[in-house]
């Protein structure tokens, strides 16, 4: 736990970490728990048979929160310098200000995707179809159903912006930043390109790509893991804004998303300004 104390405050120095490692980083993160998923179920259709899908799926999905924390904390303890300590004399103070700002780059962010991009990602399946869905439910008690639902709620709106910040800009960016020192715009693409290959789905994998973009600027900028994890809450939390249906309404999305957008990335130029390479 440690490690990720020392991660999330930036006070440890991380490794150089190349594309092909952090291809190695997801590799793990996504194959462990999947075979840890698939024998954690074997084990329990053994024991009982007769045991639900509901119950299965619950004790499944609960099995995999303390399993990627271990995931992150042994990638953290391989790719940082033991025993060096970081001393942020040039630290970034955040505010609340700091806030709205990085809030105002994610609703203009969603707007513009909601606007452009939804038509598009909407024509391919995401990780979970509807037939699937369908099948849970009516193999399922409905307080299985509730509690499931719960659950990945809690996964999606706390685990999943707390662990995936910490291995993807706290661990796979920074590593990248020192791997390509002359080169910040080039880390930080290649850091989303990572984060969008893990989701394992084209409408998540484009999305978490240009989301990695901007979570990636926003980390770079600031070196806050507050802000960063805020940043993917936020992102994760408004799940439903009303599509443009009309060419008109599509143009005042795009309008009002970039100008919120400029208006926090310029704050965020403007008054967070550290020692971030600048691109060659």
């Amino acid at each position: 736990m440690k490690i990720l104390k020392s991660i999330y405050e930036n006070e440890v120095e991380v490794k150089e970490i190349s594309v092909l490692k952090s291809l190695f980083i997801i590799i793990m993160f996504t194959l462990i728990p999947g075979i840890i998923n698939f024998l954690s179920t074997f084990i329990m259709i053994l024991i009982d048979e007769n045991i639900s899908m509901g119950s299965v799926m619950i004790i499944a999905g609960i099995i995999l929160i303390p399993v990627h924390m271990i995931i992150i904390i042994m990638v953290g303890k391989k790719y940082t310098k033991k025993d060096i300590i970081k001393i942020n004399d040039k630290k970034v103070k955040i505010n609340n200000k700091d806030f709205l700002y990085v809030f105002l780059i994610i609703i203009g962010y969603i707007l513009i995707r909601e606007a452009i991009l939804f038509d598009v990602l909407s024509q391919f399946e995401g990780p979970i179809s509807e037939d699937d869905i369908d099948f849970f439910i009516d193999n399922a008690e409905t307080i299985e159903v509730v509690i499931f639902g719960f659950l990945m709620y809690f996964q999606t709106l706390i685990t999943a912006p707390i662990f995936e910040e910490l291995l993807f800009r706290g661990i796979i960016l920074n590593g990248l930043l020192n791997k390509y020192k002359n080169s910040s715009k080039k880390a930080i693409i290649y850091s989303a390109i990572v984060f969008g290959l893990v989701h394992l789905n084209i409408p998540q994998g484009i999305n978490a790509f240009i989301g990695g973009i901007i979570l990636g600027f926003i980390y770079c900028y600031t070196k806050s893991m507050k802000l960063s994890i805020f940043a993917h809450f936020i992102n994760n939390l408004i799940t439903f804004v009303p599509v443009p249906e009309s060419l008109i309404f599509k143009f005042i999305y795009i309008v009002i998303g970039t100008y919120v957008i400029m208006k926090g990335i310029k704050y965020i130029r403007n008054t967070k300004l550290i020692n971030i390479s600048k691109a060659s």
